[in-house]
């Protein structure tokens, strides 16, 4: 499998992957006691027949064979290791990009929608200030036109209730 296969596997797949990497690992380590143990048989059988040398020869073969399934097994874990940390290291840093990237378009928006707020609130405040104004010069005009219907009858009302003497 390519690095380039291995990048678009998921964590699930790679952590898969690292399970049947161990059980190849676990089936290797008991053919290698299925091979000891075998090998032993064949030391009895040499012994039997008297032959160390042939025995030794016969030995070294199967504990090499072994030594070198369990080499080669380490090395793939080794390098599968390698990738999935490479893999695990890439989506983080895409993920950190990712959540600066939204977390600075969030505080652009904000700012754009304080700023048009702000604008709303002024105009509104603008709007308040000149209805209350109005309101204001309304009641005004009211008050006055009241004093001034008043006035005339405040006068009468003097003329009329001044003491006869006083005239």
């Amino acid at each position: 499998m390519t690095e380039k296969d291995l990048r678009k596997l998921s964590r699930a797949d790679l952590l898969e992957m690292l399970i049947q990497q161990s059980e190849e690992l676990r089936e290797t380590r008991e053919k290698l006691a299925a091979a000891e143990a075998a090998a032993e048989k064949k030391e009895m059988a040499i012994n039997k027949a008297g032959s160390i040398a042939e025995a030794s020869l016969q030995l070294t073969g199967i504990f090499e064979a072994a030594e070198a399934s369990c080499q080669h097994y380490i090395e793939n874990i080794r390098l599968l290791s390698q990738r999935q940390s490479a893999v695990c290291a890439q989506q983080e840093r895409e993920s950190r990009e990712k959540a600066a990237t939204m977390l600075a378009e969030t505080a652009r928006s904000c700012e754009t929608m304080e700023a048009d707020t702000k604008v709303r609130c002024a105009e509104m405040v603008a709007k308040a200030k000149l209805e209350a104004q109005t309101y204001w010069d309304e009641v005004s005009a009211r008050l006055e036109e009241y004093y001034q219907q008043h006035n005339g009858l405040r006068e009468l009302l003097q003329r009329t209730l001044q003491p006869v003497g006083r005239e």
